[in-house]
């Protein structure tokens, strides 16, 4: 919060110049505050929470906020008492990641129509209107992960996890297996069959969102013979990432294995930011976080990227809590660049056709060739 207080320190220094000039000063401008709070694993998550901080910085660099504040709550009950000091320091923007704490920023809201909230990758249907939302349609990129994890695997036998209350979560799982049957029946007959890890309820594959069920999570699915696995969430996909990347390096200092065979290596297909940060990640599923608040703020930083340029939007600009919003409501996904896919350097590059298989699915998705929900 250097920013606040060195606005306080100049406030100081024209009162004392003041006193021996005739002059008053120019009055200063109000502080606007970018205010945030992410739970359960924080900015450091990798993902959507790293995403969001990263961006409502460039803003603060850009002047459209003069400080940020960032808070990480252990659970979602600790959301309202945040939410509550955020208000008594007047944040001009006050921003909920993840689904955690939706339905605490929805009360928090009511309770205080004049000011403005941002929830992001919520999933929460039932807002007030003083909340503008930022959510993502995972459904395709999930089949389309499923299908790549597929293709990679050497086991034979993929997985994926969602965390409980994230967004889409039966129908992603759904279409995570649908993706792998389309790559089973597209096969080569001489190709032996992909297997998606599951047990007989959808519940087996929803984990508490907790680093330490993440890593069970993994244990489990790698004690029998996953080797690529496709983590939804946010403390609970650290775990798996952390587990992967450890058992990585255990695998590595074995002493190699009779007979000259290849040592199998976990890998992950990441949802969030670019994979660079493991080399266990094989493919990133990106929301577009930058994209969804340059369409919804007309004042936030663009960018040349064309990728993350805002659409033009239908509607004028109003004016919100001292913001101009064009759109209250953002919905992101593969046909509107909201939400990209894309093969990391090393592994999947070597699989044959890997990169080309993710650009044409999701062409045939876009045109309706393949239905992801209906697979």
């Amino acid at each position: 919060m250097s920013t606040v207080l060195g606005a306080g320190f100049s406030a100081l220094s024209l009162m004392a110049l003041s006193a021996c000039s005739v002059t008053a000063p120019e009055p200063l401008e109000d502080a606007t505050l970018g205010c945030m709070i992410s739970a359960p694993a924080g900015f450091d998550d990798h993902s959507t929470g790293a995403l969001t901080l990263a961006e409502t910085e460039l803003a603060r660099a850009a002047g459209l906020f003069s400080a940020t504040s960032s808070q990480r709550v252990s659970n979602s009950s600790a959301t309202s008492a945040a939410l509550q000091r955020m208000s008594d320091q007047d944040c001009a923007l006050s921003t909920v990641v993840g689904p955690g704490g939706a339905d605490e920023l929805a009360d928090h809201a009511r309770s205080n129509p004049d000011e403005i909230f941002l929830g992001v990758a919520s999933g929460h249907q039932d807002f007030p209107d003083n909340v503008l939302s930022i959510d993502f349609d995972l459904v395709p990129p999930a089949f389309i992960a499923g299908y790549i994890a597929a293709t990679a695997s050497e086991t034979g036998e993929v997985g994926a996890l969602v965390s409980q209350g994230f967004p889409q979560a039966e129908t992603i799982l759904a279409a995570f297996d649908a993706g792998v049957d389309l790559y089973n029946d597209e096969a080569d007959e001489d190709v032996d069959e992909v297997k998606s890890y599951r047990g007989s309820a959808v519940d087996e594959r929803t984990v508490a969102d907790t680093r330490e069920e993440g890593r069970a999570f993994f244990e489990t699915a790698h004690d029998s013979d996953v080797d690529v696995v496709v983590p939804f969430g946010s403390a609970a996909s650290m775990g798996v990432v952390t587990a992967a990347t450890e058992k990585v390096q255990s695998l590595r200092t074995e002493e190699p294995k009779e007979g000259g065979e290849d040592t199998i290596l976990p890998k992950i297909i990441w949802y969030g930011t670019s994979g660079a940060f493991s080399d266990t990640i094989i493919a990133t599923i990106e929301p577009n976080i930058r994209r969804g608040l340059r369409s919804m703020f007309a004042e936030w930083p663009q960018s040349k990227n064309p990728d993350e340029a805002a659409q033009a939007s239908k509607e004028d600009p109003v004016d919100m809590g001292g913001f101009l919003v064009t759109d209250r409501h953002y919905k992101g996904a593969i046909d509107n660049g909201g939400v990209g896919i894309a093969a990391e350097d090393g592994f999947l590059s070597r699989v044959s056709d890997a990169g080309r298989s993710i650009t044409d699915l999701r062409e045939r998705i876009k045109s309706g060739d393949i239905d992801p929900e209906k697979s």
